[in-house]
């Protein structure tokens, strides 16, 4: 039977869906600066001025990373990476020293619980600064270039599809981060605690 968890969400009014929906699957921004993770307080930088460096030539890689959430019963699979993706909405970002990183998601919600996979996912640079968080602003050059963007998965649902970050200043290396919501299931049974899985991406 499917039960229903409620998030811990401090002093603000829990849905009474399965929290981790609070972290939703993109966010919407106006290509100044990628949406900072709800669930912290780290600030995201502004986009840096232009300069006069040479644009990057874009590279699709190859992942094979899994994330298991035995908990919930979803799996998060990461099966691509694209490197300084082309938007030609957007080209204020590479044109300043950033880049557009594209990963491609399977995922399979678990039917435990009501709520599903929807969102939660954080770039980070390898000594632990934030990179950026998901965007849907360049969802149409995606979609124009053949990239499916990803939707949220719904109990029992399975979905796949590419997800944006707004990357401001570009790395050499990337770990995404997933973070699980800390939730209750409404009429009983233990607190689901928060956590995060962090995932090592290839750089070639």
């Amino acid at each position: 039977m499917r039960q229903t968890v409620r998030l811990s969400l401090g002093t603000a009014t829990a849905a009474a869906l399965l929290v981790l929906s609070a972290c939703g699957g993109s966010d919407s921004s106006d290509g100044d600066a990628p949406a900072a993770d709800p669930e912290t307080s780290a600030t995201t930088p502004a986009a840096p001025e232009t300069t006069d460096a040479p644009a990057a030539e874009q590279t699709k890689l190859a992942v094979d990373q899994t994330i298991q959430d035995d908990v919930l019963g979803d799996t998060i699979k990461i099966t691509g990476m694209v490197r300084d993706f082309q938007a030609p909405s957007r080209t204020n970002i590479p044109d300043g020293g950033g880049e557009w990183v594209l990963l491609e998601l399977d995922t399979k919600a678990g039917d435990k619980f009501s709520g599903g996979v929807q969102g939660g996912f954080t770039l980070y640079q390898t000594d632990g600064e934030l990179a950026g968080s998901t965007t849907g602003i360049i969802d149409d050059d995606m979609t124009a270039a053949g990239f499916t963007p990803w939707e949220t998965a719904s109990a029992g649902e399975q979905t796949k599809g590419w997800v944006a970050f707004q990357v401001n200043t570009r790395a050499d290396a990337y770990q995404l981060q997933y973070k699980r919501l800390a939730a209750s299931v409404i009429g009983g049974g233990d607190p689901i605690p928060e956590k995060i899985w962090k995932i090592e991406l290839p750089t070639s």
